[in-house]
């Protein structure tokens, strides 16, 4: 720690050696001065020549506290791990409430290349590093005041990360953010509940409307009317075909697991626009005729349903009014 030399001396050529001489900081050698302090890094990518370096405060965004930039590097055999040959930026106590907005976060880790940008010059556009390591370095914030990693050297959690460019012009590239993706799920699960307590006090209302006594879905009246004769009921259905104006054979929701025709009789039937519906309707039995006029008859055995009410849905399984907490089972009311 504090001022003095490490000499290296080659097995292969013991007379050559190699001198770094400066500024030490818990071990690891400061090739510049600026740098508040370093440590050891094995994190991901990291084994015992990668290292961390302290470069300070970035500059307050906007009224957001400001955060610390540490830059990751490692050795070269004799070459020192040096701040202007990065691996990676690592934006350390980073405010996860500011970071959700992305113009917030694209300035916190553009402010973060700048700042490396000002302590190291033209030195980040020397010849001897790939060409993309010239142009763009990898930033990654995380909210904890210092960088850690877990029992398998994983950093976490990263909240938002970019390539972003080291040269005028330059575009950031491969943006993500996820403390923005955290908060718009956040936001969609609530928003999303408010739609399902919202659909279900809707289907009370139709429910109470048409004193329905409970669900039916149409493969349950398809298999067995009897259950449910002379009750109204309510059920979601799609028109398979209009036999007169007031007369329909219905058929069940595109992928619902069955497919069964039932036959709605009502008023207004032949005005219904293409499209599933929700219906409340009053199962009368089955339609009955001689078993010798079956073959002629395309309704013969049928479950018949007289209509009591109906609602157009805009879903093409009507989750318009059937997207509830819990899904309504036989028999039961909203």
């Amino acid at each position: 720690q504090g001022q003095g030399q490490a000499v290296w001396t080659l097995r292969a050529s013991p007379q050559n050696r190699v001198v770094w001489k400066g500024s030490f900081s818990s071990g690891v050698y400061l090739p510049s001065p600026g740098i508040v302090a370093a440590r050891e890094w094995s994190g991901p990518g990291g084994d015992s020549d990668t290292v961390l370096f302290d470069m300070g405060a970035l500059p307050a965004q906007n009224g957001i506290p400001a955060a610390r930039l540490e830059v990751q590097a490692a050795s070269d055999l004799t070459n020192y791990p040096d701040p202007c040959k990065p691996r990676a930026l690592w934006v350390v106590n980073a405010p996860a409430v500011a970071m959700v907005n992305d113009t917030a976060a694209h300035a916190m880790l553009t402010a973060a290349a700048d700042k490396l940008k000002a302590h190291c010059g033209a030195k980040l556009n020397e010849p001897d590093r790939p060409s993309h390591d010239r142009t763009h370095v990898q930033v990654r914030a995380v909210a904890t005041p210092d960088l850690k990693a877990d029992r398998w050297g994983n950093p976490g959690p990263v909240i938002a990360e970019a390539y972003v460019p080291l040269v005028a012009g330059g575009a950031i590239e491969r943006y993500t953010n996820q403390a923005a993706q955290q908060q718009g799920e956040q936001q969609k699960q609530a928003q999303d509940q408010d739609q399902r307590q919202t659909n279900m006090r809707r289907l009370r209302a139709f429910f109470n409307t048409y004193q329905a006594q409970g669900w039916a879905s149409l493969d349950d009246i398809a298999e067995n009317p009897f259950r449910y004769s002379g009750r109204v009921v309510v059920t979601a259905a799609q028109v398979d075909a209009v036999v007169n104006p007031t007369r329909a054979l219905l058929d069940s929701l595109p992928d619902d697991w069955g497919s069964s025709n039932v036959v709605l009789d009502g008023d207004g039937i032949g005005q219904w626009k293409p499209g599933p519906r929700l219906l409340a309707v009053r199962v009368l039995g089955r339609i009955q005729i001689k078993k010798s006029d079956c073959d002629a008859d395309p309704f013969c055995g049928l479950a018949q349903l007289q209509l009591v009410g109906s609602q157009a849905c805009t879903e093409s399984r009507c989750t318009d009014w059937l997207h509830l907490p819990k899904p309504l089972k036989d028999g039961q009311t909203p």
